[in-house]
């Protein structure tokens, strides 16, 4: 005679369900105010057996958490998901460690057809085996040596032209394969786009079960899945996709649409931290919660990725987010953790902390940025602000363009949206680009724009590089990559929406373009302090450590019409003699060219260019796309003032780098820079 299943009250916490070690089911979750409530436990594909429901009675109930352990529950080793139920609607556990279901991106799955597996410690379950993560070695990167690279899992690698393997295209495996590339690029953290699991499907099948049976429901269900347990349902036809991701999801879940083998995700995706890791690259996660999202919710997922996963910070996207919560929380401790805006001084009381943790990662520069480039008035007071900023108790992202908005690309290339592909009348995405076309809408042969469209992208980012905040790169900005004037491909799982790697060669002088960038900026720390300039000369060097010119040296001219400006940065405020040089920044963003007095060097020193964002500048004879290491030739020195005068051409950025020549004597050492 079969034993009576018993059911006992347990401890509200921590929330979730699993096979215990003594084999009885632990069941922990809110179901709220219904009628009825409880759990429906799924045997595997192939096996006879049946599903089982067990309804939760009022007794379990504690405010609104139903906690329960149940014994006696007969072959309970045979089953292998569950779902909960309230009322007449299924629903998955949102404390779900693995989910089945959504292994296959963009297939229509009724929610209460998604399944959470169920950990068996008895059996000794994955999530209770122990990963190898060997000698990791997660450094952590201060903010000042950062660059951040965010890409989207499925996007990055999906197309064919990315290289990848096709059963790898699109997962994390994907992005291990270009780690080479994000390595040559200088980049120091991976920021990915949500990549927990979620039921993509922006209009999915309605949740409710009719108030059908639980017999009639479960049969339907049941004809779903295949014999190996995967959902049978046929790819969504008409119906939207979040590609994104930002929506509500499964928060504990790595994403195993993302995942070679979506039945290890969990270990695939340690796999994939622990070689991002081993190359020197840290994993920050997105996480976007909804306003009602359940605080508890939010600080145990965030404890949970910490622990298991090992990834190193988070960028939280939201409008209602325990920021007082999260930063005060011990294991946050060495956590890198992202939002719009921290109130710094009310989380550390006024004291400065030994370690910037918290980044503003606001739009600010992106804006200012944008307008200079675009030579608007009444901006360079922004835009020098913008540049100068950096948080001596947080860190400070910076950004031309997010996934929101144009690509590079297309930021040169188009004046207005052109979403009409996403089905909504090109009403969605934003209408403030801050854009110029360079004079044609679109795609165009003519040299002349093209070329300037070029020396644009190259402009921006040199803006990007030598800003004093933190720099991140949209992927794929780096060698020109376009989205065809659609600034939200938040629905295109398609060319679209994935990063079109064909660009790489179609525009490499961009992409050595920013290497370069990305080298000159880690090469010398002047570029790259991390407490903000003090704009005086405190070492009495006779400069200052960052200061500002014009058309003259010394007096830059920052009124509305002005759209040029030069920044001088000194490295004798470095403590290391071999990073003392002089390096002159001069952005014209003028329509015509400039003329430009260079600021006097000290004896034995001269000026020398490094890099050119206008190609005219170049002789025929040499075949680089840009300038490096030029000598002077264009320029002109007033022997009464000793004073050299550059032309600056129109559009343009030059940068200028102190070279000894044969009069140089070396200066005493500089006293350093103090950082607080």
């Amino acid at each position: 005679m079969a034993k009576t299943i018993a059911i006992c009250r347990e401890k509200p916490y921590p929330l979730g369900c699993y096979i215990d070690y003594d084999r009885t089911l632990v069941v922990r979750s809110v179901f709220g105010e219904n009628k009825k409530c409880g759990i429906t436990l799924y045997p595997a594909a192939k096996s006879s057996k049946k599903p089982l429901t067990i309804e939760l009675s009022g007794s379990m109930k504690r405010g609104n958490i139903y906690s329960a352990r149940i014994r006696d529950i007969a072959d309970i080793d045979e089953y292998v998901s569950y779902n909960y139920f309230a009322d007449d609607e299924y629903f998955c556990d949102p404390y779900a460690k693995q989910l089945y279901g959504l292994e296959t991106f963009g297939k229509n799955v009724p929610d209460s057809a998604i399944r959470a597996k169920l950990d068996n410690k008895a059996a000794g379950s994955t999530s209770d085996h122990a990963f190898d993560w060997g000698q990791e070695n997660s450094s952590f990167t201060p903010y000042e040596d950062s660059l951040v690279y965010l890409l989207h899992v499925r996007g990055f690698t999906k197309s064919p032209s990315s290289g990848v393997a096709a059963d790898k295209r699109g997962t994390f495996a994907g992005i291990i394969e270009k780690i080479p590339h994000l390595k040559s690029l200088g980049v120091t953290a991976v920021e990915l786009m949500p990549a927990y699991e979620m039921n993509e499907i922006e209009n999915p099948y309605s949740k409710k079960t009719d108030k059908r049976s639980m017999k009639s429901h479960q049969e339907e269900v049941g004809a779903l899945y295949s014999k190996d347990g995967s959902i049978s349902s046929k790819k969504s036809e008409n119906l939207k996709l979040n590609f994104w991701g930002y929506k509500r999801g499964y928060y504990f879940a790595p994403r195993t649409a993302y995942c070679v083998d979506p039945s290890n995700a969990e270990n695939e995706f340690k796999e994939f931290v622990k070689t991002m890791h081993e190359n020197g690259l840290e994993v920050i996660m997105q996480f976007y919660f909804e306003e009602h999202e359940s605080g508890t919710l939010i600080i145990d997922a965030l404890r949970f990725w910490r622990c298991t996963y090992h990834v190193d910070g988070f960028h939280l996207k939201g409008s209602v987010i325990p920021l007082r919560l999260i930063t005060n929380e011990p294991l946050f401790t060495d956590v890198k953790i992202w939002y719009e805006y921290f109130d710094c001084g009310s989380i550390y009381g006024g004291k400065t902390p030994e370690v910037r943790l918290l980044a503003d990662y606001n739009n600010a520069f992106m804006y200012n940025a944008r307008r200079f480039l675009k030579s608007d008035d009444n901006c360079i007071n922004d835009f020098l602000k913008s540049m100068l900023a950096n948080g001596s108790d947080h860190g400070i992202i910076n950004y031309i363009c997010d996934y929101e908005g144009f690509r590079l690309a297309d930021l040169v290339a188009y004046e207005h949206k052109h979403n009409e592909e996403n089905g909504e009348n090109n009403k969605d995405g934003t209408d403030n680009n801050i854009s110029w076309n360079c004079g044609i809408e679109g795609r165009t042969r003519k040299h002349e724009i093209l070329g300037l469209r070029k020396k644009q992208m190259k402009n921006a980012l040199s803006m990007l590089f030598f800003s004093q905040g933190t720099p991140m790169i949209f992927s794929g900005d780096e060698f020109g990559n376009s989205q065809s004037g659609n600034n939200n491909p938040y629905c295109q799982d398609n060319e679209t929406g994935w990063v079109d790697w064909k660009a790489m060669e179609k525009n490499a002088d961009l992409l050595e373009f920013t290497k370069t960038l990305s080298k000159m900026r880690f090469s010398n720390r002047i570029l790259h302090e991390k407490a903000p300039f003090k704009l005086m000369d405190y070492i009495s060097c006779g400069y200052p450590d960052l200061s500002y010119h014009g058309k003259e040296a010394w007096r830059p001219d920052l009124s509305g019409q002005s759209h040029l400006v030069a920044l001088l940065f000194c490295g004798l405020y470095e403590k290391d003699e071999r990073q003392h040089d002089y390096i002159y920044v001069v952005y014209n963003m003028h329509w015509t060219p400039q003329e430009l007095a260079l600021p006097k060097l000290p004896d034995g020193l001269k000026w020398e260019i490094f890099i050119d964002t206008d190609e005219r500048h170049m002789k025929p004879s040499k075949p680089a796309k840009f300038v490096r290491g030029k000598e002077i030739v264009t320029g002109t020195r007033d022997t009464d003032t000793d004073v050299f005068t550059e032309l600056i051409a129109d559009r343009s950025c030059r940068i200028y780098i102190s070279k000894k020549d044969e009069n140089y004597k070396p200066r005493r050492k500089a006293a350093g820079r103090k950082s607080k």
